[in-house]
């Protein structure tokens, strides 16, 4: 190539170090060929931005996703992160990877969901992700400017006299220049990439050349250009050369930069307006330009400024896009269609990605336009719905609790009881005929359906064999929709209302503490406000759906289930050792059983086969009845996927055989409901008055007073408790 440099020299390539901030065009290209990532476009650098911060496996709903830690914000541990969204996280990804293999023209993704649903929180964290991957050595992106050198020629020249050669560094560059030496600097504020300075009959040999055979250079370096004022300038200054291209490059100060949110370098968020996304204004009038040679003088130079400019070589969000009337995002078409955006005096091309966000009306009031078929051959939408697992629910209120620093002690349950009436007021009533699923899950009522979304158990009518499987069967029910707008997780409590009724909760004055009755006060005032929640306007269904006060009643009942067994727990009736005692020996037996195996007598060292009768005894602990020998693959099941999900960990005899424990507890606590009431007002009196209770239950009173604190029941919450449990069962 023409530009006297060599990509094949023996000289060493320093690397793109963070501290290596400004570069000689061939300093540059040098370190080039020891990062080729520098031929990334916008796209595949998102993409590699994804992937820098790792991934994760994580279940959902019994099946397992990809989770991208970048939304776990680890760059940044005060930003708030993404709980769940693992199916738009994949699908996301999987458009980079597509346009980063095969893509050419830019195309929007485009996020479309109920008003909270997380589109932004997802953007937001993207946008913080690359700033922080780009200010890494594997992120490292770099720009140029325009540098003309002080002298004798100043006024008369431009850079190229023997004076002028005269005081150029040895190495032909005045890229190093201090200030002094300098006449004028002229930054890019589009920050093309220094690889466009390469002509483009020349790039791809040029780069095949420097970065070897082997190298698979991307398309958009072929396609892509200096935009038009770099081209202005290189070209004029080529035509005044006496060296031809190096005496143009030597010019060229190629600076690192960093993409900043903050001051609208390389990533921009476009909120809803009529005004142009990019402009551009002239600027060789300008008396800090005065500086330039003559020839560019005589230019009619632009400086471009917008969204689209600013956002150049990092991506730029459209919030809530489709709020905007058609004619301000009309330009679309085309800028997706060829990757160009004309204006009045140039056409400019943009290496950008482009995101949006809209809410589900206006996405189908927009599909139903004329113009819609236009914009869907050049986007990608994807659905971003609201949660479904209640557990990710409570997650997310844990986060905003830790944003509030509230000191109101908070009992517990709360979180986990608003998590669950969120979640159900999203689902919708089981599609009447799905073919080959269970007919029986179609008839799942809605507190019902929300713990088989959370917690993958079913009613105990269904056998083991029937649970395991309608868990293939789960996806199958996931988002079921009975309109375009009427869909499961597109309706109901958003997460900023939920947080909106904790927050009220907590700085109710009258309150001392915070219970899960206070929630239910603020949920019963939301139900009243009809025009406000649209979600309350909904006629009830059968199973309950969409009948708040039958919600209400269910997670009521939920949170005095959970009441109930913690006090059972703590107060040491339920022999909760000894029962996951014998759950183990019950697994062990039904291994060693199932495998026709035989069993060494841990006394004695002799074999003997498992024990039937032992099995059975404990099966009629947990109610089966019928089935033992499917319940016993089931259980072998159970402890393996565990172990393929957790290698290396312990068997959780809790997690893993909540169900079947839970019916053990009950049979127990159902005989004994009457003397842990009479020792609940004991306890009560205890804590009411502050005197000692009698001797005799003095050391049961201290005991279970300290479990209850160990499970965060404070006086207040404990006394709540208490006087319910009383009240119920005295």
């Amino acid at each position: 190539m023409e530009h006297g440099m060599d990509p094949n020299s023996e000289a060493t390539f320093p690397s793109l170090s963070v501290e290596r901030r400004i570069l000689s065009f061939s300093e540059y290209l040098q370190a080039v060929r020891n990062q080729p990532g520098q031929l990334r476009n916008a796209t595949s650098y998102l993409r590699d931005c994804m992937l820098h911060f790792g991934i994760d496996t994580v279940h959902r709903h019994g099946r397992p996703w990809t989770r991208y830690r970048l939304f776990d914000a680890p760059f940044d541990p005060g930003l708030v992160k993404l709980i769940g969204h693992e199916p738009a996280q994949n699908a996301f990804f999987s458009f980079l990877q597509a346009q980063a293999e095969h893509g050419r023209a830019p195309r929007l993704f485009l996020f479309h969901g109920p008003n909270g649903s997380a589109k932004s929180t997802f953007f937001q964290l993207l946008a913080s992700a690359l700033e922080a991957y780009s200010a890494t050595e594997q992120g490292a992106l770099y720009r140029f400017n325009w540098i003309f050198p002080a002298g004798p020629s100043r006024g008369r020249g431009i850079g190229f006299s023997e004076t002028a050669a005269r005081t150029r560094p040895e190495t032909g560059s005045y890229a190093h220049l201090d200030g002094e030496s300098i006449d004028a600097l002229l930054p890019d504020e589009f920050r093309d990439s220094p690889l466009l300075l390469i002509p483009r009959e020349h790039r791809l040999r040029f780069l095949a050349d420097l970065l070897g055979p082997d190298t698979v250079i991307p398309p958009w370096l072929d396609k892509a250009d200096l935009h038009p004022r770099n081209r202005q300038i290189f070209d004029t200054l080529l035509l005044s050369s006496a060296s031809g291209p190096e005496g143009v490059l030597r010019h060229v100060q190629v600076e690192r930069f960093t993409l900043s949110r903050r001051y609208r370098r390389g990533l921009v968020t476009v909120e809803p307006k009529m005004t142009a996304d990019a402009h551009a204004r002239q600027i060789t009038a300008d008396r800090s330009l005065q500086s330039l040679p003559p020839a560019l003088q005589n230019l009619e130079l632009y400086r471009y400024g917008g969204d689209l400019v600013d956002a150049n070589r990092g991506m730029v969000e459209f919030a809530d896009l489709l709020k905007r009337p058609l004619e301000g995002f009309k330009y679309l078409i085309t800028t997706l269609e060829e990757g160009f955006l004309s204006l009045d005096d140039a056409i400019l091309q943009f290496d950008l990605f482009f995101g949006g966000s809209a809410n589900d009306r206006q996405f189908l009031a927009f599909s139903e336009t004329p113009d819609f078929a236009s914009f869907e051959g050049r986007c990608e939408f994807a659905r971003m719905p609201y949660l479904l697992d209640y557990h990710s629910e409570t997650n997310i209120l844990e986060l905003s609790l830790a944003e509030t620093r509230t000191h109101k002690p908070i009992a517990p349950h709360v979180l986990t009881c608003a998590g669950l009436w969120a979640v159900m007021t999203r689902l919708v009533r089981p599609q009447p005929a799905i073919e080959g699923v269970d007919p029986r899950l179609v008839e799942l009522n809605v507190i019902e359906k929300a713990l088989w979304y959370g917690d993958l158990a079913l009613p105990e009518s269904f056998t083991s064999e029937q649970v395991r499987t309608a868990l293939s069967q789960l996806p199958e029910f996931l988002y079921q929709q009975n309109s375009e707008l009427l869909y499961e997780g597109g309706i109901g409590a958003s997460p900023r209302l939920l947080r909106t009724i904790l927050l009220r909760a907590l700085t109710r004055p009258e309150h001392a503490f915070c219970s899960v009755t206070h929630i239910f006060t603020e949920i019963e005032q939301v139900m009243k406000q009809k025009a406000t929640f649209e979600f309350v306007n909904y006629p009830g269904q059968e199973g309950g759906y969409h009948d708040l006060p039958k919600i209400l009643t269910h997670v009521r009942r939920f949170w005095q289930h959970l009441m109930e067994r913690d006090l059972w727990e703590a107060a040491n009736l339920v022999e909760l050792e000894s029962v996951l005692e014998r759950l183990e020996n019950y697994i062990s037996l039904v291994i060693h059983f199932v495998k026709k195996e035989k069993i060494k007598d841990a006394v004695t060292g002799q074999y003997h086969s498992p024990s039937e009768a032992q099995m059975k005894a404990f099966e009629a602990e947990m109610d089966i009845t019928s089935g033992a020998s499917e319940f016993r693959q089931n259980c072998m099941s159970r402890v393996a996927a565990f172990s393929i999900e957790q290698p290396g960990e312990k068997l959780n005899l809790k997690a893993v055989f909540a169900p079947e424990l839970d019916r053990v507890f009950h049979r127990q606590l159902v005989s004994r409901r009457t003397h842990l009431a009479d020792l609940c007002r004991t306890l009560l009196e205890a804590l009411e008055s502050g005197s000692p209770p009698p001797r005799e239950r003095a050391e049961w009173v201290e005991a279970t007073r300290a479990r209850l604190e160990t499970r965060g029941y404070f006086r207040e919450a404990a006394m709540e408790m208490l006087e319910w449990y009383v009240r119920e069962y005295a």
